[in-house]
């Protein structure tokens, strides 16, 4: 199975850029075979592909890096291309098992956008990222005529929907558990979408591909979707949609990438992501790396994302918890901040949500999500 792509050593170099923290730890069993990948790619011959080494390593990159701020960008080589590459059922076979290692990869290990569900675990953004890589997977099964593989994939779609709609049905009216709720709508959101996207895009257009698309597509739309998760998307729109952008506007505070503990999670809950920045030692004016900035350009990030996307919620949140945690507040590090943002930090938007401590606010997207779930 021939490929063509980025270099292995380049596919690492890539995550080492953007998560090198990540590529300290075990290698040595079936949790950690994506750490192994990405330290070993060097070993992995370039151009073919006949025992999947290459399709594990781009996985790994994803599974990395994907909850960070600069992703790699092999979103259409997991999801479509390594998939119309298996030219035989051999092959799609081979690829079906490396991808298979996957559901034993730990996503909390690198995301801080896994949310924990009272009697179902955890529920993560990486789940919709390898219900997307299953669909391709699926999509070749079905133009292959693979049986075996088409009903291994179907089965996993349907038992991690399955799950999806049992972690909303396990928070959506638990008093004392709205938050929850939200991060779980706005993970459910991402998730069908990323299983929407590929199955729309299938190349194969046979009566059974036809009909297995149109199980998988737009599940969460209002109209066309899945009864099970009708009730999140309204919900979704009315309390999160606006609040889980790209955020890429802060790729500019490199100083962020140094560490585990400075990964940005779902949004608008930022106030202890802001608490986290104020204090870290990796952001500390001596702290090795101190190259890529620290304290005063994640706070300028933070303000200039606000800026271009005023009506997100989240960016102001940090910036209130990063004023309660830093001695001297946002007003020490105004100096690092761009001249023409600095009136920003003391009037408007900004100055209202210092004045907003996380409980209150919390309460009030408490109060917008039971709204929004009486409203059904």
């Amino acid at each position: 199975m021939k490929f063509r792509g980025a270099k292995p050593s380049l596919v690492s170099s890539q995550v080492r850029n953007t998560a090198a923290w990540a590529l300290a730890g075990p290698t040595d069993d079936a949790a950690h075979s994506w750490r192994k990948a990405l330290v070993s790619a060097e070993e992995i011959p370039h151009g073919h592909d006949g025992d999947g080494a290459y399709l594990r390593l781009l996985l790994a990159a994803h599974h990395a890096t994907v909850a960070t701020f600069v992703p790699t960008d092999f979103d259409s080589h997991i999801r479509f291309h390594a998939w119309q590459r298996c030219e035989t059922v051999a092959d799609l076979r081979v690829a079906a098992a490396v991808l298979g290692e996957t559901a034993a990869w730990d996503p909390s290990e690198v995301s801080a956008r896994v949310v924990t569900v009272p009697g179902v675990g955890p529920l993560s953004g990486h789940d919709g990222e390898w219900l997307g890589v299953r669909a391709g997977a699926l999509g070749r099964a079905l133009a292959l005529g693979d049986d075996a593989t088409a009903d291994a994939q179907t089965a996993f779609l349907d038992a991690s929907l399955e799950r999806h709609a049992e972690a909303f049905a396990a928070v959506q009216r638990a008093k004392g558990r709205e938050l929850i709720a939200m991060e779980v709508v706005a993970t459910i959101a991402h998730n069908l979408g990323d299983l929407s996207r590929v199955v729309e895009t299938w190349p194969v257009k046979t009566p059974a591909a036809l009909s297995v698309r149109r199980r998988y597509a737009k599940l969460g739309h209002e109209t066309e979707g899945d009864p099970r998760f009708a009730l999140a998307g309204r919900i979704y729109k009315r309390t999160m949609a606006a609040e889980n952008p790209r955020f890429l506007g802060m790729r500019a505070a490199r100083s962020l990438r140094v560490h585990r503990d400075l990964l940005l999670g779902i949004g608008p809950f930022f106030d202890a992501w802001g608490e986290v920045m104020a204090r870290h030692p990796s952001l500390d004016d001596d702290a090795p790396g101190g190259e890529l900035g620290g304290r005063g350009a994640a706070l300028a990030a933070l303000l200039q994302s606000h800026l271009a996307a005023p009506t997100v919620q989240g960016f102001l949140r940090a910036i209130a918890g990063f004023h309660r945690a830093a001695p001297g507040g946002v007003e020490r590090y105004a100096d690092e901040v761009a001249a023409r943002d600095r009136p920003s930090l003391r009037t408007g938007a900004v100055r209202e949500a210092l004045g907003v401590d996380r409980e209150r606010f919390e309460a009030r997207m408490v109060n917008r999500y039971r709204a929004a779930l009486d409203a059904g």
